[in-house]
């Protein structure tokens, strides 16, 4: 089940979260797909890293994965990153420089959360946030 819940506490910076409650579960994996907005592709070269933050309590460890994935014409960029087990807030950052990204023909962009074997678990995201930022030339 997916249900929206109120974030009380104060280091919680949305003020709405995501609880995801899975009980009898046959797969391997559960993806949420979160589109991002056109202007988040507005000028995104190769020179770009696009960082994802999160606040995820969960009720036991899961293994947990980002993958950004950005359509350009017929194909879709897809990089893959693990979220650290250890902590509550999470960084990754995804950087496009080592993508095949096509600069000229972007048209979306979106995140998958992918939750490894997530039966008989509870999953609440507190908080999901997008960056993009040059990186530094060399």
């Amino acid at each position: 089940t997916l249900r929206q819940l109120r974030n009380r506490r104060e280091q919680d910076l949305a003020p709405f979260g995501l609880r995801m409650d899975v009980f009898r579960f046959d797969g391997s994996f559960l993806s949420l797909a979160i589109d991002l907005p056109p202007e988040a592709i507005e000028g995104m070269t190769k020179r770009h890293l696009v960082r994802l933050d999160t606040i995820i309590d969960m009720e036991k460890p899961l293994e947990i994965f980002a993958r950004l994935n950005v359509r350009h014409g017929p194909n879709t960029e897809q990089i893959i990153r693990k979220l650290p087990l250890d902590a509550q807030e999470n960084t990754v950052e995804f950087d496009l420089a080592y993508s095949s990204l096509n600069e000229k023909r972007l048209e979306r962009a979106w995140i998958d959360l992918i939750f490894e074997n997530p039966a008989m678990s509870q999953v609440t995201l507190r908080d999901v946030t997008f960056g993009r930022r040059l990186r530094a030339a060399l």
